[in-house]
């Protein structure tokens, strides 16, 4: 398929006290394009895909060109357009959904399936597009369009949208609660401060990031020699969620409230913290 390129303009205050964030903000807005087309893409069961690719960035209002490869139908921005106000809720993220895939059944083309625009990807989509409007300034706005086309008749996009939904409650499904002993791999330690460590659960083999309450023992491991990762293993308490996010299953809010020993792997034994 030949490529067509389509303008990003990002007309911006000159005196705005953080200009690079013009430019992060342009990032957030090309990613969401990427991501809600994708989306579209997948609904109809398009062959083609949705790619495209940055060819040019010009200064001024900000220009981006892109090269795109993707069926007409595909392109995001009616869905964009929907894109007003505040939206916090699945309710909300699936009355958007709705209206797109209805948008796709009345195009009066034959397509390979029925067409239904994803919850959870849309949702995704919208995050990344209010993450690029949180960084504009009140009277700053973007526009797309097809190259050469005049701006004077191309609406600018709300700059005042945002997304603020948790996606995880939104989309999660309660496994389950974990509060209790258990034995952990050491998978990344946290040596110094009060960072999260990456551990892996012995009994299930999944991989999680917690908090160690047990700030005597944190203090006594980080002022020592000793120094965990690898095929060590904590014997400890540990509390957390258990969830079902898009069918996977996922561990959150974890955290280890005591660690009760230190197990050498191959030896089953307790270990002692080396001062």
């Amino acid at each position: 398929m030949e490529a067509k390129i389509i303008e990003f303009h990002l007309e911006y205050n000159p005196d705005r006290k953080n200009p690079a964030d013009v430019f992060h903000a342009m990032g957030h807005f090309i990613s969401a394009y990427q991501m809600l087309g994708s989306t579209i893409s997948h609904a109809i069961g398009s062959e083609y895909g949705f790619d495209i690719e940055l060819k040019e960035v010009t200064k001024g209002c900000i220009l981006a060109k892109l090269a795109l490869k993707a069926e007409e139908l595909t392109r995001p921005d009616s869905m964009i357009r929907s894109f007003i106000g505040e939206v916090s809720s699945k309710n909300q993220v699936q009355e958007v959904t709705e209206k797109e895939s209805n948008r796709l059944k009345g195009t009066g083309r034959k397509l390979k399936i029925e067409p239904h625009v994803g919850d959870l990807d849309t949702a995704l989509g919208m995050k990344e597009w209010s993450k690029g409007n949180e960084m504009l300034d009140p009277d700053e706005y973007l526009k797309v369009c097809k190259e050469g086309e005049d701006l004077n008749n191309v609406v600018p996009f709300s700059s005042s949208f945002r997304f603020t939904g948790n996606i995880n409650k939104m989309f999660s499904k309660s496994k389950g609660h974990h509060d209790g002993e258990e034995v952990i791999e050491v998978f990344k330690p946290c040596n110094q401060g009060s960072s999260k460590w990456e551990v892996i659960s012995r009994a299930t083999g999944r991989q999680f990031s917690a908090e160690i309450l047990d700030t005597k023992w944190l203090k006594e491991y980080q002022n020592s020699e000793t120094r965990l990762g690898g095929k060590d293993y904590l014997r400890v308490h540990s509390e957390y969620d258990v969830v079902l996010i898009n069918d996977k299953v996922n561990i959150q809010n974890a955290k280890i409230k005591e660690v009760i020993d230190i197990i050498e792997c191959s030896t089953g034994t307790q270990n002692e913290i080396q001062e």
